[in-house]
């Protein structure tokens, strides 16, 4: 079989969304590791990503895959209720609120996108894979977050201004992308 009809074989089988992505990771894990034995990280870590998993899915989100300390879920992959942004917001603000201030209980900080994605089947152990330009702001905006922080994307804010509130936003550089965007960071305190 040539490439190009493989290629194409693939395509047919995604399909095109809106969806919300949510990156949650906790700070300070690389300290712990480094300081900690693997069992007491595992002790530490399991029961607060626990949480924030029960945190995705009331929120109606579903996690595509594990990322060691934190994961990526995505708020529409399937079905669109058309509140997938606000989903994801609140789950993040639920996440930020769930993660602690010490080592016992890490801080979490998280990232919010809202746009185009491309849905397909994939290998397990992920049911599907979710391609764009939506989820690498997503991720970045989540490297962006401090501890205890939710750091939004543009089109995310645009649809959740009502729900979040005061920000704190700026034209930010992100790696790999070429033009600043512009983000909206909900301060820890928030």
């Amino acid at each position: 079989m040539d490439v190009v009809r493989e290629l194409d074989m693939h395509l047919d089988s995604g399909r095109r969304r809106r969806a919300a992505v949510l990156f949650a990771d906790l700070t300070g894990f690389t300290r712990l590791v480094e300081t900690v034995e693997p069992e007491i990280v595992y002790q530490v870590v399991r029961p607060l990503l626990d949480d924030l998993a029960a945190i995705a899915s009331r929120h109606g989100g579903e996690i595509q895959q594990v990322l060691g300390d934190g994961f990526m879920c995505v708020f529409g992959a399937h079905e669109t209720l058309g509140d997938e942004a606000h989903r994801a917001v609140r789950a993040g603000r639920a996440m930020i609120a769930a993660g602690g201030t010490a080592v016992v209980r890490p801080p979490v900080h998280a990232g919010v996108e809202y746009g185009d994605v491309y849905v397909t089947p994939s290998w397990p152990p992920a049911g599907y894979g979710v391609w764009g330009r939506t989820v690498n702001l997503a991720k970045r905006l989540c490297d962006l977050a401090g501890p205890g922080e939710l750091q939004i994307g543009p089109e995310a804010f645009a649809r959740t201004a009502d729900l979040v509130g005061p920000t704190l936003a700026g034209r930010t550089r992100l790696k790999g992308i070429v033009d600043p965007v512009v983000t909206h960071r909900l301060p820890a305190a928030a």
